[in-house]
């Protein structure tokens, strides 16, 4: 009974390890199978399995053809879009070369080529050059520049134009999003260089000093970037991976402390001031006719002779009123404190012309000033105006 009950045991272990190991090896199979049916499928994508009429099988390649367009390929296409846009400015005085710098055919009207640059490659120039990425040169005329926004307008006549650089929408950029600069870093000798970056920052404010005195008298909104740009990059593009210009290269910060800070002029605020500068010459903003000064400069003394508060520290002091003017219309004077536009206080001169040259004409004025010691609200309707004098 022993001898029944051990062998009883024996067949049963046996048993037991002769199931484990079936199911085990099941196992393995099963997943071994199915992995090689994996790999299989994932090296034979493309791969069709057909079946004839007599049951044999055929394995057949499709023929996918997929465009994948990598943000490498999408960089070489904007630049080969836009490059033959962009042209090489030269600016000439008294017979000799004053600078170089870097524009963009924005648009043409029969056989006249419009050029968009900076206000600073221009200025004080004689006569200009334009040389097209072709090489070819032509003398070109300047339409109009403003000095405030550092954009400038040149005309080439008689010439055939191999491309037309197209203007993209600057608000629908992201903090991140790839950029491009196309321009003349360092003069024509490296004609139509490109450097990419990143959009750093949105809607900046640089404050500029306009006439050298070392005196910030304005402030310039700029989109910011790392893109590398170099004398002779002024008035180059800033384009998307589309193609299209987003910005107007137009400054650096230069110090041996700072790296990767550009500024570049924003299309929203570019394309207004092109127009003006097309239509008119110059940009049209309101003429108010007088001299201003900042509060800071006036002394404690002067202030006393005209009863302004010693403590008066903020607003514009009107140093001149001319005759025929708006600020005559609207009464007001010499000595005179401007602290409010539209309801809006003024902490200085930059401010107050900010707030000014937003306005045109047809709009309605509104300044709140202190009067002989008194505070007064003087208003009147902006007429046309003409020039960029306050």
């Amino acid at each position: 009974m022993d001898g029944e009950m051990k062998n009883f045991n024996m067949g049963k272990v046996i048993y037991t390890l002769i199931v484990v190991l079936v199911t085990a090896w099941s196992v393995f199979f099963i997943a071994n199978y199915y992995q090689d049916k994996s790999d299989n499928q994932n090296v034979n994508s493309g791969l069709t399995q057909n079946t004839d009429s007599e049951g044999n099988t055929q394995i057949v390649q499709n023929v996918v053809e997929r465009e994948v367009v990598t943000q490498e390929e999408a960089r070489i296409d904007a630049i080969n879009k836009v490059s033959p846009a962009i042209v090489g400015v030269v600016n000439f005085a008294r017979n000799t070369t004053q600078g170089e710098g870097s524009g963009i055919i924005y648009k043409t009207d029969g056989n006249d080529a419009y050029i968009v640059t900076n206000q600073h490659v221009v200025d004080n120039g004689d006569y200009f050059e334009v040389v097209f990425s072709n090489g070819e040169r032509a003398e070109a005329t300047l339409v109009g520049s403003d000095i405030y926004t550092d954009l400038a307008v040149l005309k080439v006549s008689g010439v055939e134009v191999e491309a037309v650089a197209e203007f993209g929408n600057t608000e629908d950029l992201k903090v991140g999003q790839t950029v491009i600069a196309i321009g003349n870093p360092l003069g024509l000798d490296f004609a139509g260089s490109a450097t990419s970056g990143i959009v750093s920052g949105q809607d900046r404010v640089i404050a500029v000093d306009l006439n050298g005195d070392n005196r910030d008298d304005w402030e310039m909104t700029v989109l910011q970037t790392d893109t590398a740009i170099n004398p002779g990059n002024s008035g180059g593009a800033l384009i998307n991976l589309d193609g299209k210009v987003v910005g107007i290269n137009s400054m650096k910060i230069a110090t041996s402390s700072v790296e990767g800070m550009s500024f570049s002029i924003p299309t929203y605020v570019a394309i207004p001031i092109i127009t003006d500068l097309e239509t008119y010459g110059e940009v049209r903003r309101p003429q108010l006719g007088v001299y201003i000064q900042e509060m800071s400069m006036i002394p404690d003394r002067l202030k006393e002779m005209l009863k302004i508060p010693t403590d008066q520290k903020t607003g514009v002091f009107i140093y001149e009123v001319f005759e025929g003017g708006l600020a005559e219309k609207m009464g007001l004077k010499a000595g005179d404190i401007i602290t409010a536009i539209n309801g809006e206080e003024v902490e200085d001169t930059m401010a107050f012309r900010k707030k000014l040259y937003l306005m045109r004409e047809g709009d309605k004025l509104e300044l709140t000033v202190i009067q002989d010691g008194q505070t007064k609200t003087l208003s009147e309707t902006i007429q046309p105006a003409d020039g960029n004098s306050l």
